[in-house]
């Protein structure tokens, strides 16, 4: 016989959940606790109020008058415990306690500001062009945020929090007088105009040839010859001096062209030749201290 007539927060959490799910075996994932347990929390609650909160059928567990009008308050006063949870870790963040990595190419081209702002303030930067450098720390705990394209979060392990930051299109960088392109006068390329043009691109550790082949593979159309170059600033060289070309996200592809404006041209590549950078980390107080700072800078 349940006699315990305190309450706590946990109580209103099993309400919610075990409605939701309709079911106390449904539940018992989502609560991490037995179904013994689960049941004797409804009836404390229950002994609580001193009424019945759950009707008990074979079609599941569904709430009585009493119990709906609790559930609905029950939402709102878990949703302010976590509000004041959030505020109270919030105030323990510190930007010199943090580790940020980022790929190179969103923090030269989208937050220089950002980082020429706070790089001696935070514990530590790691910017990289190789996504695994990012991820593997990530993993690890080694960093505790990360700026990298969303479509590398699959390779996350644990729980995360992720903040989307923006979104580009990918762009097709050429000489002017590539003669390959001459007969492509159309505002934006397909995967099909790629097969038929000199491709240059970074190795595979780049997140952009990583990108590349995600949306090629993701819509089950075989790669285009790629040629493979380490440095970024020879594969702009070479394009300019050549017939290949090379893919950028719009805003590298913006800075490499506006460099060299007489030499080089881009092209909108159409969909889903698209990238989404998000900002990481594994907890939303960081993620919002980092976030707020962004925009800022």
């Amino acid at each position: 016989m349940v006699t315990d007539t305190s309450f706590n927060i946990e109580l209103l959490y099993v309400l919610v959940a075990v409605n939701d799910a309709h079911s106390i075996n449904k539940s018992s994932d989502t609560l991490m606790m037995t179904q013994p347990a689960i049941s004797k929390k409804i009836k404390q609650l229950e002994t609580y109020y001193g009424k019945q909160l759950f009707l008990r059928s074979a079609q599941g567990m569904t709430l009585t008058l009493a119990g709906q009008n609790l559930y609905l308050e029950a939402k709102k006063l878990i949703q302010q415990f976590e509000n004041m949870h959030d505020m109270m870790t919030e105030s323990q963040v510190s930007l010199t306690d943090l580790k940020l990595g980022s790929l190179d190419s969103i923090a030269s081209n989208m937050y220089p500001n950002f980082f020429s702002h706070y790089l001696s303030d935070l514990k530590e930067v790691t910017l990289t062009n190789q996504i695994y450098e990012l991820i593997t720390p990530f993993n690890s705990g080694q960093l505790d945020a990360i700026l990298i394209d969303h479509e590398f979060s699959k390779e996350f392990t644990g729980q995360f929090e992720e903040r989307q930051l923006f979104e580009e299109p990918y762009y097709l960088v050429y000489a002017q007088n590539n003669k390959n392109l001459a007969t492509l006068n159309r505002p934006t390329l397909d995967a099909t105009d790629l097969n038929h043009l000199k491709l240059l691109m970074y190795p595979k550790y780049c997140p952009i040839h990583q990108r590349i082949s995600q949306i090629y593979q993701t819509n089950s159309k075989p790669l285009p010859d790629m040629v493979e170059i380490d440095y970024s600033e020879s594969t702009i060289a070479m394009v300019a001096n050549s017939d290949y070309v090379t893919i950028l996200p719009k805003s590298v592809a913006v800075n490499k062209v506006t460099q060299d404006p007489t030499r080089l041209a881009m092209k909108q590549l159409s969909e889903p030749f698209t990238r989404t950078v998000s900002l990481f980390t594994r907890d939303k107080a960081t993620r919002q201290l980092i976030h707020d700072m962004l925009i800022k800078s």
